[in-house]
Order: structure tokens, then sequence, then C-alpha cells
């Protein structure tokens, strides 16, 4: 994640460890033990309002009964057919990986809910749409997916039928509270549970115990962009394209939703299962209906000339950070990187940066029409979906 401030850590910065001995029994159950105590706070927000306490007791009678999925919890949703199973009817059950012990070895101060009131997070007490009440009873744990400052993220299982794969991140309240993001953190939970987009990383419930808070989040199957990236230099146009559209689109949704990113990167963006892009990380993201706000925050090398200047900003902000995006899917580097920060920071306020020679002139033209010192001047994202770079290599959004 680009900041210690960030809830959701990008998975490229988490150190990625694999282990092949199977813990033993008795310290999982020591871990269910350990770290699944029931909200204290549980009945008190359930009593809030008549309609939440129904749905939340009838999702959560005991446990899932073996013909009920996710669907009859959180309603119906073309998202929700994207997520991976495994029956236990299926012939070859998917393989999570082995759990390495990590959650139980971890030894954290524990956190009461007065002392941070605003990590008391659980999905079951949302007034609209809420969750059953989860805990780690609920889940197989499989293979470490990072490790980072805030927690640790696993490849998990629910354990009733059709046996949803799910990224289970943990955060530990203490760091949180240490570092006062408590507050950044709810509101982050808060914006990320009630966006629906094929190309966002969904966030399904969340729920938590007196060391920590757990995110079920969609899994991301051909995992961080980023690391492709590294991996191979650059993209080709035709890949580049695809991306576009897809960042396009999702930035219009968010932008619908009076929700401003600022922080666009390839760190922050994972790949499904199909290789479709997913926005990961909202550490930064606002909800901001006035459009209008001043925090210096993001990536420098994506940061705006707005923000540079120390101005009031909005919603363009995201469109800049897509020009950025896309030359650097192109070229492999930034347009305004530099060794030295006061120098990006002085080439960004001027806007000045020079394109490869590989560059096709439509690509330029796009980039360009981003990359724009005045914010409203810059391309509108729908326009940037059927613009001519786009629609010659993703042909099908042409006539759309």
């Amino acid at each position: 994640m680009a900041s210690v401030h960030t809830l959701t850590h990008k998975l490229s910065s988490l150190n990625i460890s694999k282990s092949n001995a199977e813990p033993p029994k008795d310290q999982v159950q020591k871990l269910l033990t350990k770290f699944s105590a029931p909200n204290p706070l549980k009945s008190k927000a359930s009593s809030t309002t008549s309609k939440s306490a129904a749905l939340v007791s009838s999702a959560s009678s005991s446990s899932l009964k073996s013909t009920q999925s996710l669907k009859t919890i959180y309603g119906a949703s073309k998202t929700e057919k994207s997520i991976p199973t495994s029956s236990s009817n299926d012939k070859k059950e998917v393989d999570i990986g082995t759990y390495d012990g990590g959650l139980d070895s971890d030894e954290n101060e524990q956190v009461s809910p007065e002392d941070a009131p605003d990590l008391v997070l659980d999905s079951s007490t949302l007034s609209t749409a809420p969750t059953r009440n989860w805990s780690l009873h609920d889940f197989d744990i499989g293979r470490p997916l990072g490790k980072g400052k805030y927690g640790r993220v696993y490849m998990v299982r629910t354990k009733t039928a059709p046996k949803y794969i799910l990224a289970m991140k943990t955060l530990y309240k203490a760091e949180l509270v240490k570092d006062h993001n408590e507050r950044q953190v709810r509101r982050e939970i808060e914006i990320q549970m009630h966006l629906r987009h094929p190309n966002v990383l969904r966030l399904y419930g969340y729920f938590h115990d007196s060391r920590r808070v757990f995110l079920m989040l969609e899994f991301a199957g051909q995992g961080e962009l980023y690391r492709q990236l590294l991996k191979q230099g650059r993209f080709s146009p035709r890949r580049s394209a695809k991306y576009t559209y897809q960042m396009a689109d999702a930035l219009s949704y968010l932008h619908s939703k009076s929700v401003i990113h600022r922080d666009i990167k390839p760190e922050n963006l994972l790949l499904g299962l199909k290789g479709e892009l997913k926005i990961a990380d909202f550490g930064w993201s606002v909800h901001a209906p006035g459009n209008r706000r001043n925090t210096l925050c993001g990536t420098p090398d994506y940061l705006p000339p707005e923000m540079v200047l120390r101005k009031e900003h909005g919603k363009y902000v995201d469109h800049w950070a897509l020009g950025v995006l896309i030359y650097e899917f192109l070229k492999g580097s930034a347009p305004f990187g530099d060794k030295s920060q006061q120098v990006s920071m002085r080439k960004i306020a001027r806007v000045e940066y020079q394109f490869p020679s590989t560059f096709e002139e439509d690509a330029k033209d796009l980039i360009g029409r981003l990359l724009r010192f005045e914010p409203r001047e810059r391309i509108p994202l729908d326009e940037v979906m059927v613009h001519p770079w786009v629609t010659k290599y993703v042909p099908q959004v042409a006539s759309v």
C-alpha cells in the first residue's frame, strides 16, 4: 500500500510466505477459540433496528444450512456469480493451500470497544442489507497470500455449501490505534462495502474480535497487476487498451457514486480469474458529493498539478492518474518519475513529459487529453471508453 494510513494494503508490497507444513489440529482449534470471541456490542448494535435484527437472526442461526448460499444473505447480483466456489459435490475440490499457523502465532494487544469504537466493525449490524454473523469458525483457512504491517491475508473457503473461495484480510487493531487510523479504516470499509462493479474488488462482509478486524474480500485469481508489469517490462497496446477501458468504466462508476479514488496506480490493481482488472485499494478514497477536497494524498508519480500546487481538487484527479497509468502500461515507467522527488513535482506542475518513439499517435492523443493542467479540460471518462485507440484494440466496445 502506498501509505500506512490505508486499510487495504496492496498485495505487491506484502512479503509472501508459504509453508508446506500442516499445522497441528489443536493449533487450529486454539486459533478459533482465541480469536473468535463474540462481538461484545452485538446485542446493542443489533437492537438499533428491528428489521436488521430480524435479518441477522434469520441469517445467522447457528450456521448456514447446506442448502443456503451467500445469495440468500447478500441478495442476487451479477458480481456474485463470479465468486469461485468449491462444492462438496464436485469431483475435485479447489485447493486453497496449507495454513501456516500465522494467525495463531500473532500476539497482539487486545483493544476494547471503548478504546476504539470505530473498530467495532461488523457487517451483520448494517441497517441495510446486513450479512450473517461471521466468525473464523465459518472458514477453512488456506495458504498465506501476504503479510504487512497491519496484518495478514489468507486464501479461505467457507465451510458451508457452496463453499465460496475468498481472500481474508486481517488488520491488527493495536497497530491501527497506534497510527490513529481508526476513522480512516472505517471510512474505507464503508465505501468499499457499497460498491458493485465487475472491475472493483468486492468486499462481501467483515467482522472483528478483540485484536483484529477481518475483511472478506473477493479472491483475485490472477494476482497483482503490478507484478506482471514488472515481469514483462511493459504491456502490449492491446492489453493496455483493454485495461484502459475497464479502468475508465470503473472510475466512471465510482464518480457516479460520488467516490473519488485518489490513488490509482499499478500497485493498487489486481487481476480477476479471467484476467479482468480490479481496483483493490480504497485507502485514500473519499465520498465527496461536493467534489472539492484539500488533502494532499496519493503516490508522488501520480499526483496531479492541483495537488502538487496545494489547490482544491475533485474527481478529475482520477482522470489525470488514468493518463499516467496508460503511459506506464505502455512504457513500464511513469512519465514524471525522477530520482529526485522535487524534480518530479516540478515536472508535474509544469506538465513536462516526453513520449517514447514507440507510442502510437492515437495513444499519445488519449494520454495528452488526460494529462491536462486544467482539471476540467481532461477528457471525460465516457469518451475515453470510445476513444479510437481503445476501440482499435477493443473493437466490441465501438458500438456500445
